[in-house]
């Protein structure tokens, strides 16, 4: 049995990993070196002392030490993230299950950052760097917002208290589920100003991950996309992004196979709930103050959350009234996992909702944006949007707008 909290000559290297690289990264996406490292020290020192000084495993569950015990035999027999595929049946015979990545993901972390429980924490950690750059990224070229807006969307992304508290303290899936959502968020934005090679490529590693990590999320992904296309005057006067939604949709159906899907309708079937009542669980939970001993690390985020969550709705209708391909997808898509979580009793708790945390913070942000200048009268800054290939007139797509 391991000491707790651990040493802290074990957690050093992690602690510097996330300083330097969550650095690397934030400057990478903001050009902003002070921002960059505020936001780099704080997280690399709540990681710090959250496992010198505070860990004792109440704030854990049964599926991160699973993930941790298959992840320490995946890398005694030498498997890792870059031979996955050669060693795919192997992997999937022995974790049973066809979300089998984030065990390998968990090898991967301790042969990197060492054995411990906050090894595949402190991956988490730095993923939360890409994911906040991705939807940064996103909003500057779907959504029309500024750089200078985009850099403090950086910010709220990196520091809020939900995505903090997730990744930070328990080793879940949901936080690199979160930056593959990220990841196909940014790939519709690509496709909105044209640039259809990268969002392909985009669309495609992200997708990858997302079918061995959760893999019924690039299916309502694709739907949601076909939804957006359906109400958007930009997608159906384009008949390439139908024949584009279409493929994905077949080359997931097929890598899912039509067991797992028959699966999923037949248990969706046979643990049914109401949805109604479902939907309105999966937004509100946990209360405040009120969760069970494991859950009590998010007292405070989910109460950042509640007093935020008008503006969250807000931030969902002005993004929807924009009409852009990217704001009405990401709509779309929290509205559909909201209804199919609304439909399992059982899968209403706070961890599902992790995965789309990062929406939800670009919903809030863009509300709060939204209420200040509705109140003040701010002018709207709007970004540059580059110039999609093969027109020289500077023209924008249909429904773009500023924020």
């Amino acid at each position: 049995m391991h000491d707790y909290p651990f040493p802290l000559a074990e957690l050093v290297p992690p602690t510097l990993a996330i300083v330097a690289i969550g650095f690397a990264l934030a400057f990478w996406f903001t050009r902003r070196a002070g921002l960059s490292l505020g936001v780099a020290a704080v997280k690399g020192g709540l990681f710090l002392a959250y496992f010198g000084f505070i860990f004792d495993g109440t704030y854990t569950f049964y599926d991160d030490w699973a993930y941790l015990q298959y992840g320490k035999q995946l890398l005694q027999d030498g498997v890792s993230i870059f031979n996955l595929f050669h060693h795919y049946d192997y992997v999937r015979s022995t974790v049973k299950s066809a979300n089998l990545f984030y065990y390998v993901y968990n090898a991967s972390a301790m042969t990197v950052f060492g054995h411990g429980y906050f090894a595949p924490v402190a991956m988490n950690v730095l993923l939360t760097f890409i994911a906040a750059g991705m939807l940064m990224r996103a909003a500057q070229l779907g959504l029309g917002m500024s750089r200078r807006t985009s850099i403090g969307l950086f910010a709220c992304l990196a520091l809020a208290p939900s995505i903090l508290a997730w990744s930070t303290i328990a080793n879940l899936k949901d936080i690199l589920v979160a930056t593959g959502t990220a990841g196909l968020v940014l790939a519709i934005a690509l496709i909105e100003v044209h640039r259809f090679k990268r969002a392909i490529v985009t669309a495609a590693l992200w997708g990858l991950v997302l079918i061995v990590t959760r893999f019924y999320v690039p299916l309502i992904a694709g739907a949601a996309f076909g939804a957006t296309l359906l109400l958007s005057r930009q997608g159906r006067r384009n008949p390439w992004l139908w024949v584009g939604a279409a493929g994905a949709l077949v080359v997931v159906a097929y890598g899912l196979g039509h067991g797992s899907v028959a699966g999923a309708l037949r248990e969706l079937h046979a643990r049914g709930g109401n949805p109604a009542k479902g939907i309105v669980r999966f937004i509100a939970t946990p209360i405040p103050f009120h969760t069970q001993p494991e859950y009590a690390f998010l007292n405070l985020p989910q109460l950042v959350f509640w007093a935020l969550l008008p503006l969250q709705f807000y931030g969902m209708f002005a993004l929807w009234r924009r009409s852009t391909l990217t704001g009405r997808f990401m709509v779309l898509y929290c509205v559909a996992l909201m209804v199919l979580y609304g439909a399992f009793p059982t899968l209403q708790g706070p961890r599902h909702r992790v995965q789309i945390d990062g929406l939800i913070v670009v919903f809030q942000y863009v509300g709060i944006a939204a209420l200040l200048r509705q109140r003040f009268r701010l002018p709207v800054r709007r970004a540059p949007r580059a110039r999609p290939a093969g027109r020289r007139d500077g023209a924008l797509p249909a429904g773009a707008g500023g924020v």
